[in-house]
């Protein structure tokens, strides 16, 4: 199912509107958070079970999803790296600190690794994070790669900085066990051209990856936080009224 910039445009309105839409006799209210919107996309006829087929892969957006994607990174570096990261109030860890955590119990190396979202690590600490954390943050798609398949090994701050400002328009899509993707495009504060950007970056990656393009799509859907899903769809925009 191939959609136009057009139809696009008129579902993330109507999200906008079902954001704060209130059930039938209820007074419609604004809420007091910016609500994240997703996008949801319905696949079908792919063979999960063929690992051809899956999909793991961190993409980088045209713009900002949010602003606190820092609270959800982690650095694992040493020497000037190190100090550049803590500078810019980003969680850290030294080698030394990952020495210290793989003699605590393994639910405390799970519980590290589900904490942050994304983690940086200096090239020369990779060894480290292979024999003491891949095991837990391979499973769940956490494990740092190198450029171009991730962003995650660094080398001098340059290269940390440019991770840093990545990382505020990275979106993990996976596609492992079940059909589907479910990935945030933005804010609702956002300009909306901005999350149509984004969404279309998304929508273009997740096609290439299909055999039969377009056709691999059984639906698409826009949601924010607080709203019910919009079908990204004509005949449903049309009846969304009645």
């Amino acid at each position: 199912m191939k959609v136009d910039d057009k139809l696009l445009k008129k579902s993330i309105n109507t999200a906008m509107v079902f954001s704060v839409k209130e059930k039938k006799g209820k007074t419609s209210r604004e809420r007091k958070f910016d609500e994240s919107i997703d996008l949801i996309i319905n696949l079908k006829d792919i063979d999960l079970k063929d690992p051809k087929q899956r999909i793991d892969k961190e993409l980088i957006l045209p713009n900002s999803i949010s602003k606190n994607q820092k609270s959800n990174l982690c650095v694992i570096a040493s020497g000037d790296l190190l100090v550049h990261a803590k500078k810019g109030g980003i969680d850290t860890i030294s080698g030394d600190d990952l020495e210290k955590l793989n003699q605590l119990e393994k639910k405390e190396k799970k519980k590290f690794v589900r904490k942050y979202n994304f983690f940086v690590v200096e090239d020369k600490l990779m060894p480290l994070i292979a024999r003491y954390l891949a095991r837990f943050l391979g499973p769940r798609g956490k494990m740092p790669k190198p450029f171009p398949a991730g962003y995650g090994i660094v080398a001098s701050v340059d290269e940390l900085d440019s991770a840093i400002e990545r990382y505020d328009r990275i979106v993990k899509i996976q596609v492992k066990k079940n059909p589907i993707v479910q990935v945030k495009v933005g804010k609702k504060s956002m300009n909306k051209d901005e999350i149509l950007a984004n969404i279309k970056t998304i929508v273009d990656y997740i096609v290439d990856q299909m055999a039969h393009k377009y056709n691999n799509i059984r639906s698409m859907f826009i949601k924010t936080t607080m709203g019910k899903p919009v079908k990204i769809d004509e005949d449903f925009l049309k009846n969304i009224g009645d």
